[in-house]
Order: structure tokens, then C-alpha cells, then sequence
């Protein structure tokens, strides 16, 4: 697919280290990178009250770990890494050909499988080319379903899309997806797939970011009850921006907090990628811990 090179790529965004907390880190020369990496991601733990209901049942951690931009390709200790920080959400592909890295972690791990929430994604193709491309998402992640299916990108036609969509809803039904929904769709993509009545989407994951994000879309979304997801959540940002450095240092938290907060203050659940790096994992998964302002985040909806 002609598409995936741009998405993998743009989960490498810049990350600035939080300098409120430099002077009380250690350096852990186990991270890549070996930057400081603080106590917040050795004691930060997730709870259900991190968590939205995206369907029916299905509660979805507000928080997931997507492709990792470390660099270091290290799939599986990426995966145990947040893990161990306490994450539970992640966020594979078909196409990112790591899901074998991430069945690794999940075995790897002392969880229950009831315990993790695993997101995965198919790219087009007939309703036949679906099926089995689940039947393959399943081999590939040791599991006999997955918490969260998607269509990757919307297909050449919306005659394409819909049977791609039937093919998640039957694999819903036969219960190999907890929830299923669509990542990277557009209005006409949205209500082609609504026209066919049944279980609708329950995530619409897109790039979002304080440097891009389609309001109309995220609008329409919250309308028809679809839960947003933000990938590449700090992709087109300066986080040296004055307006983000100013509200970190009013808040003792990092840039890439401060933006990665926007985006989650607003109910929208965020595919995060901090990769091994354990100061990131810990300020991605501290985002609870503090609230913005309503005039910081119009100062920041600014931007």
C-alpha cells in the first residue's frame, strides 16, 4: 500500500526531556539513547479510570503504545517495556510485519490476556482477502482475538471498503474482535460503512497532532458516537514553541506532555511511541496526573 511508508514513518516525532526533572534522573544506559529517565517511569501505574468505553462492553485504555520511533527496532522490548510501566494498550499492524515481536511481549510478560488491549489493522482488499488476513493478524499475535480490528486506510472505492467492512463484522460476530472500527477515514469514507447498518465503527484512528488535526472529521465522529484515536501525536509540532514551553514549566511537566495532553483532555484516546525509552513511557503514561487549564488549551488550539 502505497500509504504505509508515510504512517510508519511519521510515528518518529522529537521529543524534548523534561530539563524540571533532569537534576533528580538517572541515567539508565539500558534505553536507547541512554537519556535520564525519572521515577515517574518506574512508579507509574494505569487504571480503569483511564479507560473509555469504545463499545458496548469494551472498555479501551485511554493511553496505547503505537510503532516505536527509538530507532532501535527493538519491537518486543519496546512492547515489555510499557508493559512493565504499567501500559496495557497496543497498537500493531498486519503491515508493520511486528505483530510476532508483540506476541513475544504479551507471552513474555506476567499479564492475563484479559489484562492487555491489543489493536490491529488490515489493509483493502475482497471480502475473502479480509478473512484472511485476520485468520493471519491472529497467527501472527498467538491469539484467538483481538480487543480492537481496523481497516487501515479506506480502499480505492467505497464499493471495496464495504466489503472489507462486512468482512470485520463477520469476524466480529464469530468473536475475533472485541470491537472493530477504521483508522485514517475521511466523511464519504465514514458514511459508506455506516450505510450498511450492523455494528458501526467503534474507533476512528487518524494523525492528530497540535500541528494537524481535522476538526470536521473528529466533529463528525463525536456525532455519531465513534471514539477519535490520534496517532503521531507530536508529528508537525515545535514543542520549543513559547505557548507549550511556558505551560510546561507552569505544570513541571515536559513539551511533549503539554501536547500529548491537548489531544488527550479532549476524551480522544492517543497511540503513543515512546519505544524503549523509559522517560517517555513515563511521561506518556502520567497524562492523568495533571489538567489544563481552559484558556491553556485555547492557547494551545491556536497554534
Amino acid at each position: 500500500m502505497l500509504a504505509l511508508p508515510i504512517l510508519l514513518l511519521s510515528y518518529a516525532s522529537p521529543r524534548v526531556p523534561n530539563t524540571t526533572v533532569a537534576a533528580a534522573a538517572t541515567v539508565d544506559t539500558t534505553t536507547t539513547g541512554a537519556k535520564p529517565s525519572t521515577t515517574a517511569a518506574d512508579t507509574t501505574t494505569t487504571t480503569t479510570a483511564d479507560t473509555i468505553e469504545i463499545a458496548p462492553g469494551v472498555a479501551m485504555p485511554r493511553l496505547n503504545a503505537g510503532h516505536p520511533d527509538d530507532g532501535a527496532h527493538n519491537e518486543t522490548a519496546a512492547a515489555l517495556a510499557w508493559l512493565a510501566a504499567g501500559g496495557r494498550g497496543i497498537d500493531t499492524a498486519l503491515d508493520y510485519n511486528n505483530q510476532r515481536d508483540v506476541a513475544k511481549a504479551m507471552q513474555a510478560s506476567a499479564l492475563k490476556r484479559r489484562e492487555l488491549f491489543i489493536t490491529t489493522k488490515i489493509s483493502c482488499g475482497g471480502f475473502q482477502s479480509a478473512a484472511d488476513k485476520i485468520a493471519e493478524d491472529l497467527k501472527e499475535l498467538q491469539t484467538p482475538y483481538v480487543d480492537l480490528l481496523l481497516i487501515h486506510f479506506p480502499c480505492s472505492t467505497h464499493a471495496k471498503t464495504k466489503q472489507v467492512w462486512r468482512a470485520l463484522q463477520a469476524a466480529h460476530k464469530a468473536g475475533q474482535a472485541r470491537a472493530i472500527g477504521v483508522s485514517n477515514f475521511a466523511k464519504s469514507d465514514i458514511e459508506a460503512v455506516m450505510s450498511l447498518g450492523g455494528v458501526k465503527p467503534a474507533i476512528n484512528q487518524c494523525q492528530m497532532s497540535l500541528g494537524s488535526h481535522d476538526d470536521a472529521t473528529i466533529a463528525l465522529c463525536k456525532s455519531l458516537g465513534i471514539t477519535y484515536e490520534a496517532y503521531s501525536p507530536l508529528r508537525r509540532v515545535s514543542l520549543s514553541d513559547p505557548a507549550i514551553t511556558t505551560i510546561a514549566a507552569a505544570h513541571s511537566k515536559s513539551p511533549a506532555q503539554i501536547a500529548l495532553k491537548w489531544i488527550y483532555q479532549q476524551d480522544i484516546v492517543v497511540a503513543t511511541s515512546p519505544g524503549t525509552n523509559r522517560q517517555y513511557i513515563g511521561e506518556d503514561l502520567d497524562l492523568p496526573s495533571f489538567t489544563l487549564s481552559a484558556d491553556e488549551m485555547d492557547t494551545l488550539a491556536k497554534l
